[in-house]
This record gives C-alpha cells, structure tokens and sequence, in this order.
C-alpha cells in the first residue's frame, strides 16, 4: 500500500507525514479493528509512521501530549511499536526520551485508574516534569522526522508508487 506523490513533495519537509497520510485519514474516527486492520496491511517501514504519527499528530499542548502518552502506553499498548518503528529509521534519541515520557507516565498514575489532561492542573510537579519532556519532544521529534524524510527519499519504492 504505497502513496501517490508529486515528485515536488519529494523535497518536502513533510514528506514521511504525506507518506502515511491517506492511511491515517482513512481510519480516522473508526474503531481498533480497522485501524488495526490497515495497520496488518503496510510494510514495516509505514507501519513505523503509522504509529509515530498517529501519536505525534496528537502532541500540539501540553494537555493533549500527557494524556495521549498515557493512552498509547495503557490503553492502546502501542508505546513499544512507536519505539520499535523509530529504531526501523535508526533514530536512537526520541526512543529514549519515548523511555523517560514512559517511566514518568507509569511513575505518577501507578495508583489512578485513569489519566486526565487535568492532572497536569492540580500538579504542578507533573505540569514542570511534562513541560520539560514535550519541550524535548518537540526538539527530537524534528530531528526524527527530518530523517525519516531522509530514509524515504534513500528508499524511495519502499514508500512511494512510482510508475515503471
């Protein structure tokens, strides 16, 4: 399941986000099977994006940052898949700051049931330690993405239909 691109979005630096776009788009707002459904039909190298973008598109605010940590590693169990896919494109520094967002995440809830985008509110610890690590996330995750774009561009036919 590979994109169609205009050789202009090539040199683009949303290249890795247009690769996996369209799958991402296709299954927003449906259930877990679905989704996981498209997931079961990329190469590993999307399913690498797949999982970075479907949690890095949801790291804007603070708020939104904490809980969709919290979501990835509890409920959806993709925390390990989001790391697995960074180290497909030999990136070594977010799946470490992936490691600390996850030891504080676990650290801080071990005795919640739940995870709120208002616990960052009524603790400001938390609210200092999260800024700290988004802040980071923010910084790696550019880095991260800028060599995605460069490992498509280096494997083009892995990512990108191209006419024979």
């Amino acid at each position: 399941m590979k994109v169609k691109l205009d050789p202009m979005d090539y040199e683009s630096k949303s290249l890795s986000w247009l690769c996996i776009k369209p799958m991402l788009l296709a299954v927003r707002g449906k259930d877990f099977s679905a989704k996981s459904e498209m997931y079961n039909q990329l190469n590993e190298g999307q399913k690498g994006l797949y999982l970075f973008y479907s949690f890095h598109n949801h790291t804007k605010t603070l708020e939104e940052f904490y809980w969709f940590s919290a979501y990835n590693i509890n409920e959806l169990k993709s925390w390990n898949g989001i790391k697995k896919g960074l180290n497909y494109f030999k990136d070594v520094t977010l799946p470490k700051l992936l490691d600390d967002i996850e030891i504080l995440i676990i650290e801080r809830n071990k005795f919640k049931k739940t995870v709120s985008p208002t616990d960052l509110e009524n603790d400001k610890e938390l609210m200092n330690d999260v800024k700290n690590l988004h802040e980071q996330y923010i910084k790696y995750s550019e880095t991260s993405i800028n060599r995605m774009n460069d490992w498509i561009k280096a494997n083009r036919t892995e990512f990108i239909e191209t006419d024979l």
